[in-house]
């Protein structure tokens, strides 16, 4: 440090901003009082991330982000913590006795917006005491996001953004004179990315690629330069600078390359903060599924209609490890899916909960089962996710629901249908429950009957023991007979017979067992139709 900024730092104390400034600068529609025991005269210091292992962190004035469910236990080990203010999530606790308590305890009380993110509001508290407090060092390029995005706009030349995985805007820069266009003027004032027909198609392509790259020939925004920020291979955001009137540096992949280089630290920072929304919103999601809580409240509170119309999917990978490839964690993977499916439905403006439980990604959205939109929304989203994190995916959807209320049976059916899809009797990638009636019955006859042995049972055993004896070849015989819907003459030509000959073979058949009864020939079709599946699933 040279002798300038030592007599900047001596004439320039700095103690925080106050409660007052942050209310009223974020404004009502994002952090609100539940409590001010002391005014809002209370100087904050920096915002922390609640853990339930903090002993060694110092919370002398901070602003502490309790994501989950907060108890008056927490606020008073606040107050010993010298915690200045403690922000809880609206639908997280009921207010009432944690604002009586937060009052009897004398520590400020806040509550978050259900539309901001802990990561976003973060941000917006360090952005807001960066912007008020002492100037940085210049060559402290990432001493938060705000100052790394200008640094960044300045080598590059234009504007920049930095995003997290869901699109929201973390920073930005605030160069004069540097162009922005409408979309990333929406994307500062609304805090998120604004819904665009190619958003999907354009953050995977940006998500996948090693190095910056452009996205063009768009009418309605400028062209962009764009890189992922990654932490370990996985990614955690990306970084985008549009071309003005003027071409960009040609040093700007590399300014890029370095600017995420430097981001990552902070948004791996924040992914503690967005996985703890992840777990809450899981929370609310299985809430959802199991029928369990105040079903009403938590619908809307996910941005659902309860009474409307809704339908469930999962999408689950196969158990094959060969096709797991990146190094992601099944975990991972499955955001990084959710991700994906939720840029893809809200560039369709389609009201929907995704999340991610036990390895798999589940989602209840707003439409009919039967929607093309829908079909086609989960096919693109399983290839991109072939692309960007491997294959072996496949998506299972429910029935169409009545309404949210139906969402466990829903979760149930869409359940049932990946496990279809996924196993012997599964074709192709997606299994829709209303079209898969028969795979379904199969399935669970399947299971009864192999527990039980009755694949090799009466009355197949009885011809594969004349077979056996014989010489025979009944049991290839009937396969072909009932696979050509005991047509004789389709099943002369695949057995390469002539159909009197097929036709007396039959007779002979009949008197080892009497393939006349229906009843028989029922069980002796479903015995080897399982029979075929379980030589699939051992091969």
């Amino acid at each position: 440090m040279n002798s300038v900024d030592q007599v900047n730092d001596a004439v320039m104390p700095w103690d925080g901003i106050t409660v007052g400034v942050l209310l009223d600068t974020l404004g009502p529609d994002v952090v609100r009082p539940l409590a001010l025991p002391h005014g809002p005269s209370v100087v904050i210091g920096s915002p922390s991330i609640h853990d339930t292992d903090q002993a060694h962190v110092e919370l002398t004035d901070a602003v502490l982000l309790v994501p989950g469910r907060p108890s008056v236990d927490l606020l008073n080990w606040a107050v010993d913590a010298h915690v200045a203010a403690v922000v809880v999530r609206a639908s997280a606790a009921d207010p009432e006795p944690m604002t009586t308590a937060a009052n009897r305890a004398g520590v400020t009380l806040l509550e978050c917006s259900e539309e901001l993110s802990w990561g976003q509001l973060y941000m917006l508290i360090d952005a807001l005491r960066a912007v008020t407090g002492p100037v940085l060092e210049e060559d402290d390029r990432a001493a938060d996001l705000f100052s790394l995005a200008n640094d960044i706009a300045l080598r590059a030349g234009g504007a920049v953004a930095i995003e997290d995985l869901s699109m929201r805007v973390l920073a930005y820069s605030t160069i004069p004179g540097q162009v922005v266009d409408d979309l990333r003027r929406d994307g500062i004032l609304g805090r998120r990315v604004p819904d665009h027909p190619t958003n999907a198609e354009d953050y995977s392509v940006v998500l996948r690629a090693e190095t910056a790259i452009w996205i063009r020939d768009q009418l309605d925004f400028r062209p962009r330069l764009a890189i992922a920020v990654r932490d370990g291979g996985e990614p955690l955001g990306s970084i985008w600078v549009i071309e003005g009137e003027n071409p960009i540096s040609a040093k700007a992949p590399e300014v890029l390359a370095e600017g995420a280089r430097l981001a990552a630290p902070h948004l791996a920072k924040l992914n503690v903060a967005a996985d703890a929304d992840r777990r809450q919103r899981a929370e609310r999601l299985g809430q959802l599924f199991r029928g369990t809580g105040p079903r009403r409240r938590i619908a809307e509170s996910l941005g659902l209609r309860f009474d409307a119309a809704a339908t469930v999917v999962v999408i689950g990978r196969d158990e094959n490890p060969s096709t797991h490839s990146r190094g992601m964690s099944a975990a991972s993977a499955a955001v990084h899916v959710s991700v994906l499916l939720r840029m893809a439905l809200s560039s369709y403006r389609i009201p929907a909960a995704v999340g991610s439980l036990d390895g798999q990604m589940v989602a209840v959205i707003g439409t009919a089962a039967e929607s093309p939109v829908l079909q086609s929304i989960t096919t693109t989203v399983l290839a991109r996710s072939e692309e960007s994190v491997g294959g072996g995916w496949r998506a299972g959807i429910s029935r169409t629901l009545e309404s949210v209320a139906d969402v466990p049976a829903g979760f149930a059916q869409a359940k049932q249908a990946l496990g279809v899809v996924s196993g012997p009797f599964g074709h192709g990638e997606i299994g829709k429950h209303q079209e898969l009636g028969a795979s379904l019955f199969l399935l669970e006859v399947f299971d009864a009957l192999q527990s039980q042995s009755a694949l090799d049972a009466e009355p197949l055993s009885v011809v594969a023991d004349h077979d056996s004896r014989q010489g025979t070849d009944y049991v290839r015989t009937l396969s072909s007979w009932i696979a050509a819907h005991y047509d004789v003459a389709r099943a002369a030509e695949a057995l390469v017979l002539h159909p009197n000959t097929l036709r007396h073979r039959l007779r002979r058949l009949a008197e080892v067992v009497d393939i006349e009864d229906p009843d028989v020939r029922l069980a002796l079709a479903l015995q080897l139709r399982l029979q075929e599946i379980n030589a699939e699933m051992i091969d």
